[in-house]
């Protein structure tokens, strides 16, 4: 596998590696930077999963910001329902609409 972006994220980098057949978005932790980390997604073109990258760091970001916390592969937050990574790679929202999910005023099983 190649790495073809890598972005930092907190104690994270959010990796998308080339395996031949296609593309897959993983996270890795910087303190055991072994391997290409924990699996999130695949894709079959390069600009997709580096969109889906962008997309879910900029999720990540502020759900860590409202005390949410990647568990598998779910942001688990404070008494409130999971959200499912995949479910974050499919959305394309910006930084402001991101901030209004995680505070819990948008309805997440919409869309």
């Amino acid at each position: 596998m190649e790495v073809k972006h890598r972005i930092r994220c907190f104690e994270s980098d959010v990796l998308v590696c080339d395996d031949g057949r296609g593309f897959t978005l993983s996270i890795q932790s910087k303190s055991n930077p072994l391997g290409f980390g924990r699996a999130l997604g695949e894709f079959g073109a390069l600009p997709m999963a580096i969109e889906a990258a962008e997309q879910f760091c900029i999720a990540y970001r502020i759900a860590k910001e409202h005390g949410y916390y990647l568990k598998e592969n779910e942001l688990i937050g404070p008494e409130r329902e999971p959200i499912a990574v995949q479910w974050v790679l499919e959305r394309r929202l910006s930084e402001p609409e991101w901030y209004e999910l995680m505070a819990g005023k948008a309805d997440m099983s919409a869309g």
